[in-house]
């Protein structure tokens, strides 16, 4: 995958595994490790949930759906294309974009859930978000390739707009899906490998919990918007 980047360890690393929880002298002796680790996960898992949508913010969806980018069949590494574009109504089409970075896991998941996130909006578009349509590979274990848009361009800074620039600078995104209403409020963003989404990378029980929960999160806001008619 393109866009891979090394990442220093620090306090402010946004690396899965550094979620040890750090000890103060006035910690309780009594708490265990999981239960220091649960409270804390569950504190950032709190914090992710559907926007209202007085306090969403604005983005500009026609430029992003201006241009998405489809390979064609011969062009796919045997991928299956995948498109729901015919469906597009401007104004009122829900839009999950899959901004990805070096991570494949979100792409994956997003794709599992389109036969029921179409079951609920039908003219929902999903779209990757990436640095370079033209090289990008968004994931080696699932077959389907949905439609890519450049994030960086002349004129446009898609990153920047979704909130999700890397801290490190450049063209690089935060890994995340986000869903856009059909006024193109940014109404949920599900972060992966940052922030509470630090805790949905890896493998064990406790990754598991946090996707089943993100996923659980992607269709009610869907469910949300469609009954909103937005």
């Amino acid at each position: 995958m393109n866009g891979t980047v090394t990442r220093k360890r620090s306090r402010l690393a946004l690396e899965p595994d550094d979620d040890e929880p750090r000890y103060t002298s006035d910690a309780n002796p009594s708490a265990s490790l999981a239960d220091l680790k649960r409270t804390r996960t569950q504190g950032d898992l709190d914090d992710i949930d559907v926007i209202p949508p007085e306090n969403a913010w604005t983005v500009d969806v026609d430029s992003i759906m201006s241009c998405p980018t489809l390979k064609a069949e011969s062009a796919a590494g045997g991928k299956q294309v995948h498109s729901n574009l015919h469906q597009y109504k401007k104004g009122s089409s829900i839009v999950v974009l899959c901004v990805q970075g070096d991570l494949p896991v979100h792409y994956d998941i997003l794709c599992g859930l389109l036969p029921e996130l179409y079951a609920l909006s039908p003219s929902l578009q999903a779209l990757v978000l990436c640095r370079d349509p033209a090289t990008h590979v968004p994931s080696a274990s699932t077959a389907t390739l949905l439609p890519f848009v450049r994030g960086v361009g002349s004129h446009h800074n898609h990153f920047i707009q979704l909130g999700l620039s890397h801290p490190l600078g450049g063209d690089l995104p935060l890994d995340a899906l986000v869903v856009l209403d059909g006024r193109g409020r940014r109404r949920l963003v599900l972060p992966f490998g940052w922030g509470g989404g630090r805790y949905a990378i890896g493998h064990g029980g406790g990754v598991r919990v946090v996707r089943t929960a993100f996923v659980e999160l992607l269709k009610k806001c869907v469910s949300t918007l469609v009954q909103e008619g937005t």
